[in-house]
């Protein structure tokens, strides 16, 4: 079977460049305030991090709301140096005129959605337009630029792992849209649209992980579809790297929503590290997040009823072209008994890796949505079959999910994305990285092995307020058995302690963390501590 490609790329950018990311979008404003914060009595230097943010146009619609919001701005001090992100997003246009280079950006971030699938599906033909876009991005790279995507930015840049000659257009778009600059190639098994691929012939459930998303819903009034889309996955955390080195568990939630599994060369021609793996048990056969696939049945009468209500639709909607929701209108769909087989089960999710050149630029890669809000609980109910079942209205959702998650957790994996942007940069060192559990942290102290008096020093977020760091510890002689933690009081004017053990305990094993305080005009503002030590000493003789 040939693949008509004009019609179906002209229908699919529709469809899928003004969904997935306007699905998740959150509405924020963008600061262009250069204005330094008050840092108290702090003597810092500030080392500026320059992140451009892909927010695309045209078709693709989407800010990057959630990374412009968590690195606009951000900023942190580690003795007596201050890292700031200066966040700039650019669009298409930009690229083409030569904007991006590393003269004005250190490392590139790319979301998924309406930007990273949104360009996948524009950039798959070999158009002046299109060559020229791709070599920019290319020589961004290769001169040292980093890169950072999740989900479709991910599709973006690598090849597509599979066995056979793409048979829908989304496996044709991910193929020929590659960068060429990652070796890591990105892991669908099958996919497509839901409702594209049964018009060439394939079956149902060829879309595979994408119904995933396809199946949530499109109306954005409807809470569960708009903050409930995908599946929280407790991600197994490697801690062999920079960026997941102080982080003290061995698995993270993380939201998935549709992304790739990761497959790294046996042989790979650099430098790559897998630095976290979806879970062990299979998506498909935990029985909460196990769901079928469901067939188009309305023929031509459905997508005519699709397209009067989308007319009278007055609603928000995922698309931002109103013709696309005819699509999501029609009915009816039928669910039938095959399930949607994923096959992620211990695959790598996140990946590093470094360009091997001489600029050395580095390149983090994630399949699950890094950036998004997460939940606990709950468990994917498929809607009952009747003859009115729509796109619009989901075919799927989430129920019972826990209460204490109403808060969505926007922010429980902002960390994780800016210490992955700070390290592609290159412009921090790995000690020097962004606090993990809150909003500060020791950093490691080296050598472990001490013999006398050693320098500490503190990891903090500044405050407006008046804010102080304040260290903690504990002492072991065998490294088994613990004392209490014990202050040791704040820090100097550099975020620093001197530790003198030999007027403490002497010879052993001592932990540390910090404790950031903010003083507010009428209240306090106190850190919860860590689930265990930022850093730890082993003291062979104290003097």
């Amino acid at each position: 079977m040939k693949l008509k490609i004009p019609i179906c790329a002209i229908i699919l950018v529709v469809i899928v460049s003004n969904f997935v990311v306007a699905m998740n979008n959150k509405n924020i404003s963008i600061s262009n305030d250069d204005t330094e914060w008050s840092i108290n009595n702090y003597n810092v230097k500030t080392q500026y991090i320059k992140v451009a943010i892909l927010t695309g146009d045209k078709l693709i619609i989407s800010r990057a709301p959630y990374f412009i919001e968590m690195l606009t701005d951000y900023q942190w001090i580690v003795g007596s140096n201050l890292y700031r992100f200066v966040v700039d997003p650019i669009i298409d246009d930009d690229i083409l005129k030569g904007k991006l280079n590393t003269d004005n950006y250190d490392v590139i971030v790319v979301p998924g959605g309406g930007v990273g699938d949104g360009e996948a599906l524009v950039r798959c033909y070999p158009s002046l337009e299109n060559i020229k876009w791709k070599s920019n991005f290319e020589t961004f790279i290769k001169d040292g630029g980093g890169y950072f995507s999740v989900c479709g930015g991910t599709s973006l840049i690598t090849d597509l792992d599979l066995d056979t000659k793409p048979k829908s257009y989304l496996e044709f778009a991910y193929e020929k849209s590659s960068l060429g600059v990652s070796c890591i190639k990105s892991h669908y098994g099958t996919i497509a649209n839901p409702l594209l691929c049964q018009l060439i012939g394939l079956p149902p459930e060829y879309p595979g992980v994408n119904t995933y998303c396809m199946y949530s819903g499109f109306n954005l009034s409807d809470l569960n579809i708009s903050h409930y889309t995908g599946i929280c996955l407790d991600c197994q955390i490697d801690t062999d790297n920079p960026i997941f080195d102080d982080y003290l568990e061995s698995t993270r939630k993380i939201r998935w929503i549709s992304g790739p599994s990761l497959v790294v060369p046996q042989q790979p021609d650099r430098e790559v590290k897998v630095l976290a793996r979806y879970p062990l048990e299979e998506i498909s056969e935990n029985e909460s997040t196990r769901i079928h696939a469901w067939k188009y049945t309305g023929g031509i009468s459905g997508m005519s009823k699709g397209f009067i209500k989308s007319i009278k639709n007055k609603y928000d909607s995922a698309f931002a072209n109103k013709l696309a929701d005819v699509y999501a209108f029609a009915d009816d769909w039928d669910c039938t008994e095959t399930i949607i087989e994923t096959d992620y089960s211990n695959k790598p999710a996140i990946t590093s890796e470094i360009y091997p050149n001489m600029n050395k630029a580095r390149i983090v890669l994630s399949g699950p949505h890094t950036e998004n809000n997460v939940w606990w609980g709950g468990y994917i109910q498929e809607v009952e079959d009747n003859s009115e079942n729509n796109l619009w209205d989901a075919l799927h959702r989430w129920v019972d999910i826990n209460p204490n998650s109403k808060d969505l957790e926007w922010e429980y994996n902002y960390w994780m994305n800016r210490r992955i942007v700070a390290w592609a940069s290159k412009k921090v060192p790995d000690n020097d990285l962004p606090p993990v559990y809150d909003s500060s942290q020791v950093c490691d102290i080296y050598p472990y092995e001490q013999s006398s008096n050693f320098t500490i020093i503190g990891n903090v977020e500044p405050s407006n307020d008046s804010f102080s760091l304040e260290l903690y510890y504990r002492y072991s002689r065998d490294n088994l058995s613990w004392n209490e933690w014990i202050s040791y009081g704040q820090s100097n004017e550099e975020s620093a302690w001197e530790f003198y053990p030999s007027v403490i305990n002497g010879a052993g094993y001592y932990q540390f963390y910090s404790i950031r305080t903010v003083e507010y005009e009428h209240s306090w503002e106190i850190e919860r501590p860590p689930p265990g030590p930022d850093a730890i000493v082993h003291v062979i003789m104290a003097r």
